[in-house]
């Protein structure tokens, strides 16, 4: 594409939505376009902090059914078209999100790997969720040894997903992950937004709180009422696990705030050290309000 596209990335609660509300309103002729995982899901805008819905300015976010095990494939797809749609009507696409997996196959190209069926999917899900982190560890290092120095044992999410690929293919994910479709398009502008922890951290733990208030645990009740598979992405949201066990009676509301609270900020913290070192042609700035400033066009 020879239009240049805006990304503005960076970590959880680092600012990236109030910044793009600014955007829309300094700037008319823009589509705000989804680079969130868990944002794209149409049940659970409260607890994925989704901004309010106005179809014309910001795309894909809610769109999806949290009965789909949706990805990051299914999702470029989608983009290409929001993208394509938006040049075509004279708008500027700013992408906006925190999901490292989306930003990097997005300019870096998507690995090739087979889809992974229902049963690994499941029982890995359950290896997960009856080891320690420490046990879950040492099986998926006995299993891809790749893995050592490249995941660590905190990172869930990729070590299911490393567990999961070896189990069904054979091969390390990073092997597969060496042969890469091109990417999307070449020609962008990336900001990736990175302040100062103490303040992200402020408002990780006021942001749940709100959350809680303006019908979160609502929204999680309705997930369990649909009985979805506990692998799927939708049941792994940040603060639905700690609301979960509250709903079943295992902690008590103030644990569950507590506990999502704390996980939330050792995402944060695992996050900062990957935008730092992941992108090294993007500017890093820390505080996104700096970018209303910027002719960022």
């Amino acid at each position: 594409m020879r239009n240049r596209i805006i990304i503005i990335t960076g970590i959880t609660a680092s600012g990236k939505s109030e910044l793009c509300d600014d955007l829309i309103e300094k700037y008319r002729n823009i589509s705000i376009l989804n680079c969130d995982s868990k944002q794209v899901y149409k049940e659970i805008p409260i607890i994925t902090a989704q901004p309010p819905k106005q179809e014309e300015l910001y795309k894909l976010y809610g769109y999806v059914s949290v009965k789909e095990n949706y990805s990051v494939g299914l999702w470029l797809e989608d983009l290409k078209r929001e993208i394509d749609c938006a040049l075509e009507n004279a708008r500027m696409p700013i992408l906006t999100g925190g999901s490292g997996l989306y930003i990097s196959s997005l300019i870096k190209g998507l690995s090739v790997i087979p889809k992974i069926s229902e049963e690994i999917r499941k029982n890995v899900n359950e290896l997960r969720q009856n080891l320690s982190k420490e046990e879950f560890y040492k099986l998926v290092l006995s299993k891809d040894s790749k893995i050592q120095g490249k995941i660590s044992a905190n990172d869930s999410h990729r070590l299911s997903r490393a567990l999961e690929v070896i189990t069904a293919t054979g091969k390390s994910i990073f092997l597969w992950q060496e042969n890469k479709q091109p990417p999307l398009f070449d020609n962008f502008k990336m900001y990736v937004v990175l302040p100062k922890r103490e303040g992200v951290y402020r408002k990780i733990n006021s942001r749940f709180v709100t959350m809680i208030k303006n019908g979160a645990v609502d929204e999680v009740k309705k997930l369990l009422s649909m009985k979805l598979a506990p692998h799927l992405p939708a049941m792994k949201v940040h603060g639905a696990p700690e609301i979960i066990k509250y709903l079943k009676g295992k902690i008590t509301l103030s644990e569950a705030i507590q506990i999502a609270q704390t996980n939330t900020r050792h995402y944060a913290k695992r996050q900062y050290t990957w935008f730092k070192n992941q992108f090294p042609n993007s500017e890093v700035i820390d505080c996104a309000k700096k970018l209303i400033g910027f002719e960022i066009f």
